[in-house]
C-alpha cells in the first residue's frame, strides 16, 4: 500500500470532523475546558500494530551417553541413522521423546577389582599417622598446676610414669573448686588432677593412644569404591536422540510506544483492535502499513523447525492532535467500543514550563534559608 492510500486510510478511519466531533463530546463529559469551535492546529496519524505468533516446534539432538553398571534401555524405541531423518508422528501438544540409535549399546567390564580400588586416602593402608606423634598430650586441666602435690613435695615427680590414661569426663571434673582425687603415681589420697590421676597427660582424644587414626575415607579398610564405574564394577555406552516439542511464543509491538503511560493503558484496556488474517504461507496481510511491512514479515518468517503455527494480528489507528486554541493539552484519539475515544495529556510546553517554574520555586526556597542562616 503507498503512503497516499496509507494515509487516506487512516483518514477515512480517523477523518478531521469525527476527530473534532469526538473532542467537543470529550469536554461536554468533563474531560477539560470547553472547546467550542476548535479548529486543529496539528494532527498526526498512525497505524498501531500488534502481532503474537505461537509456533510448534520441534527440536532434535543426538548425545553420547554413559551408565554405571549394566543400564536397561529396552523400553526405549531404535532409530537408525542420524536422529533428524528418523520419521515421527507429530504429538499434540509439548513434551520430550528419547530414543537410542541403532547398534550404539555397548555395555563394557570396568578394569577394577569388581568396582574396588586401593583407598585413595590412605594409600590402602587403612590409617594415618596421629598428629600426636604417639605422645600422649599434656593434661589440659593441670597443665599450669601440679598432677599430684605430694608428688612435687616428695620430689616423686621423677618416678612419675607417663603411661597416659583415658580422659575423665563430666562437668565436675574441670569445674572450679573440684576437689583432687588419689594420685595413681604415688597412692596419695585427694592429692592428684581429677583428669589425670596424678600422671600429668591423658590419652590421645584422636586415636585413644595408638599413635594412629582410622582413615574415614574408607573406615580403615583400605578399600575405596572406583571412580570410574561408581562401585559398578562395569559401563554402558550408548548414543541417545531426543526430539523435544515445545510452543514457543514471540510478540510484536509497532511503533515503538512514544506516548505516555496512560495513554497506553487506554489503548491496551479499551481501544478496538482490527484483525487482519494472515495466509497460511505467513505472508504479510493487506491493511498494514508499508513502514511495518518489513519488521512484520520478519516476524512471521517460518522457522526451520516449526511444525505449525497461530497468529494474531491486528492494527488499531491513532491520532495525536493539537488545537490552536489549547496550547497546553495534546489529544490522543482511536476508535473504542463505543466510538472514539479520547485521552488528553499535557503539552511538552506545558511540561517544561512546570519544569522550570517548580526549579525557581526551589532556588528561591534554597537562597531565604541561606538568609535566615
Amino acid at each position: 500500500m503507498s503512503d497516499a492510500r496509507e494515509d487516506e486510510a487512516l483518514g477515512d478511519a480517523l477523518s478531521d470532523a469525527d476527530i473534532l466531533k469526538a473532542l467537543t463530546l470529550h469536554s461536554s463529559r468533563g474531560g477539560g475546558p470547553a472547546i467550542g469551535g476548535a479548529r486543529l492546529r496539528h494532527v498526526r496519524r498512525q497505524q498501531l500494530l500488534r502481532c503474537r505468533v505461537v509456533r510448534f516446534t520441534e527440536r532434535r539432538h543426538e548425545t553420547p551417553r554413559t551408565a554405571f553398571g549394566k543400564e536397561d534401555l529396552s523400553a526405549l524405541p531404535l532409530y537408525e541413522g542420524a536422529i533428524t531423518d528418523h520419521p515421527l508422528p507429530v504429538p499434540e501438544g509439548p513434551g520430550k521423546i528419547t530414543l537410542v540409535r541403532a547398534g550404539s549399546y555397548r555395555p563394557v567390564p570396568c578394569p577394577c577389582d569388581n568396582g574396588s580400588q586401593q583407598c585413595a586416602g590412605c594409600s590402602g593402608s587403612g590409617g594415618h599417622p596421629c598428629t600426636c606423634r604417639n605422645e600422649p598430650p599434656p593434661c589440659d586441666v593441670c597443665l599450669d598446676v601440679a598432677p599430684c602435690a605430694a608428688c612435687e613435695q616428695t620430689g616423686g615427680a621423677r618416678a612419675r610414669t607417663t603411661k597416659a590414661r583415658p580422659a575423665a569426663s563430666g562437668p565436675g571434673v574441670t569445674a572450679p573448686g573440684s576437689g583432687r582425687v588419689s594420685c595413681a603415681v604415688c597412692r596419695t589420697p585427694e592429692a592428684a588432677c581429677p583428669r589425670c590421676s596424678g600422671r600429668g597427660r591423658v590419652r590421645c582424644p584422636h586415636c585413644d593412644g595408638r599413635g594412629r587414626e582410622t582413615c574415614a575415607r574408607c573406615s580403615g579398610s583400605g578399600v575405596g569404591t572406583h571412580d570410574v564405574c561408581g562401585g559398578k564394577g562395569s559401563l554402558t555406552h550408548w548414543v541417545e536422540g531426543t526430539v523435544e516439542y515445545a510452543h514457543e511464543t514471540a510478540s510484536l509491538s509497532l511503533p515503538k510506544p512514544d506516548w505516555p503511560d496512560k495513554v497506553r493503558q487506554r489503548l491496551t484496556t479499551a481501544a478496538r483492535w482490527q484483525p487482519r488474517i494472515v495466509p497460511p504461507g505467513g505472508a504479510v496481510p493487506a491493511g498494514v502499513d508499508d513502514e511495518h511491512r518489513a519488521a512484520v514479515a520478519a516476524h512471521l518468517a517460518r522457522g526451520r523447525v516449526e511444525l505449525s503455527r497461530r497468529v494474531t494480528l491486528e492494527t488499531c489507528p491513532l491520532a495525536r492532535v493539537e488545537l490552536m486554541d489549547d496550547p497546553h493539552r495534546v489529544f490522543h484519539v482511536f476508535p473504542g467500543a463505543r466510538g472514539l475515544e479520547v485521552v488528553s495529556t499535557l503539552s511538552d510546553r506545558l511540561k517544561r514550563r512546570l519544569i522550570a517554574a517548580g526549579a525557581v520555586v526551589i532556588i528561591v526556597v534554597v537562597l531565604a534559608l541561606r538568609l535566615l542562616t
